[in-house]
Order: structure tokens, then C-alpha cells, then sequence
């Protein structure tokens, strides 16, 4: 399958704000779990979790709660476009 990959942002988008790296993919490969198979190949050299596995984990109590390393290296997430998708690292802030 053939993707082009372009990086739309790189930086923070305000002072002291976490730091963002966005692709947008194109392709006409409708399987998600390519895609990121893709970016983590491709673009972004380690895996990291998702959102919303990341932000449950990281909550009071949770199993990854007092996990420093866990939670400053970051999540992605992967949203759909009409020619392909969005591909976003996040790397909270840290100074």
C-alpha cells in the first residue's frame, strides 16, 4: 500500500505548552491498524498508547498513576480525513 506522509506541525502551540507533532497521511488504505503500523515505522520511531488508554492510566489510582516515564512519553492519536488521516504525537510538557 502506498501512503505519503507530510508533517503539518511540529512545536508547541502556546508557552510552556506540550509539545505536538503532526503528519497527514495520504492513502487509500481504509485499515486503521496499517496506518499506524505505518507511522510508528515510518515516522515516529516508538510506540506509544492512544489517548484514551493513556489519559485512564494516568488517573488517581490507576495502574500507571505514579509512572513518570509512562506518562511523559506521551500518547497518539489517529483521526480519520477524507484522503487518509491525521496522525498526532503529543509529549507533555516538561521543564
Amino acid at each position: 500500500m502506498e501512503y505519503k506522509a507530510e508533517q503539518i506541525h511540529c512545536g508547541q502551540y502556546k508557552p510552556y505548552g506540550d509539545w505536538f507533532e503532526k503528519w497527514k497521511i495520504t492513502t487509500e488504505n481504509k485499515n486503521s491498524e496499517d496506518v499506524l503500523q505505518y507511522c510508528f515505522k515510518n515516522l515516529y520511531k516508538h510506540e506509544v498508547p492512544p489517548h484514551h488508554e493513556w489519559s485512564t492510566n494516568i488517573a488517581y489510582g490507576h495502574e500507571r498513576f505514579d509512572d513518570a516515564n509512562y506518562y511523559f512519553r506521551g500518547y497518539y492519536e489517529l483521526d480519520k480525513t477524507e484522503d487518509g488521516y491525521i496522525f498526532t504525537i503529543c509529549e507533555p510538557f516538561a521543564d
